[in-house]
């Protein structure tokens, strides 16, 4: 399994794994899943869509907990407000029924207002957290990924979801490969999304944001002792700041598995919903990351 992550948002993270799925998949030695571990705001199946709406597979997952109240158990003590059963500010008290409301979202489902209320009036449930989309993508691999629901709090257990659910895949035993778009920053879907890894990749670029948030994602990857490898969008970006990048990159001796240059085709590609590689082969980016794909293929792929 690789993943590929990054420290922050918008660096190209998707519209790389967009291209080395679209790479991957052409080698006939090769059959490949892919997973959009990026549960809270899941894009890669824009670009690799499928046009059999009716082959797209649902499934709800329920691993938040939520408070309910239970009105009628109620004896107006107001205990849980003055008390401060809850340490989220989920609870509130309505002076007109003289009873405790409940914020859906601030709620945490910890269990405090269950434990302490002496009637016994609330209570902890699960409820739907997210769901689990599958589908055979028009390339011909299967794409999985997971949209967390709004107010849920439980986004890496729904990633932990969507790398297990590939075992429902028809004929699961005969794919060799999995290939995860991962979110990013470092918060727990990043590390339900590294953890089982075999290789990671970190991609991002020569900015002042970009090295800050590299150097958090690889220390989350280092706590795995998972081997990695990084790759430096735009890269020829003409930035005082390249310098710097220079030295942090010569300094740590890090694997450096490809740089991709600043290149309009990518966006271009985007625009048209396809992977760069797809949209135009012989653009500067597409060679580049053809170039990682082969040095990929030829240290992890064989």
């Amino acid at each position: 399994m690789i993943g590929v992550v990054s420290g922050k948002g918008g660096v190209g993270k998707t519209s790389l794994v967009a291209s080395l799925a679209t790479l991957i998949n052409k080698d006939p030695a090769l059959k490949t899943i892919i997973i959009d571990c990026d549960v809270d705001a899941p894009n890669l199946a824009l670009i690799l869509p499928s046009k059999s709406n009716n082959d797209i597979k649902r499934e709800d997952v329920y691993n938040t907990l939520k408070a309910t109240f239970e009105n009628e158990k109620c004896t107006h003590c107001k205990r849980c407000i003055d008390e401060q059963f809850c340490e989220f500010n989920a609870l509130s008290w309505d002076d007109v029924n003289r009873i405790p409301q409940l914020n859906y979202l601030s709620c945490e489902g910890c269990g405090a207002c269950k434990v302490l209320c002496p009637e016994n009036a609330f209570i902890i449930n699960p409820v739907k957290s997210g769901e689990i989309i599958s589908y055979i993508s028009d390339m011909g691999a299967p794409l999985i990924y997971g949209k967390t629901r709004l107010g849920s709090t439980t986004s890496g257990k729904l990633v932990t979801e969507c790398k297990s659910y590939i075992k429902n895949i028809e004929n699961f035993e005969e794919y060799n490969m999995v290939l995860i778009d991962g979110p990013p920053g470092i918060g727990c879907p990043v590390i339900a999304t590294v953890s089982g890894l075999d290789y990671v990749i970190t991609i991002t670029e020569p900015t002042p944001s970009g090295l800050h948030d590299l150097i958090r994602a690889i220390e989350v990857i280092k706590q795995f002792g998972i081997p990695f490898g990084i790759i430096i969008n735009k890269a020829d970006l003409k930035s005082p700041f390249q310098k710097e990048f220079k030295q942090y990159i010569d300094e740590t001796g890090f694997d450096i598995i490809g740089r991709i240059p600043f290149d309009f085709s990518i966006a271009k590609a985007m625009s048209f919903a396809q992977s760069v590689v797809e949209y135009d082969p012989k653009s500067k980016a597409s060679i580049a990351i053809n170039e990682i794909y082969l040095k990929l293929k030829k240290a992890f792929l064989n």
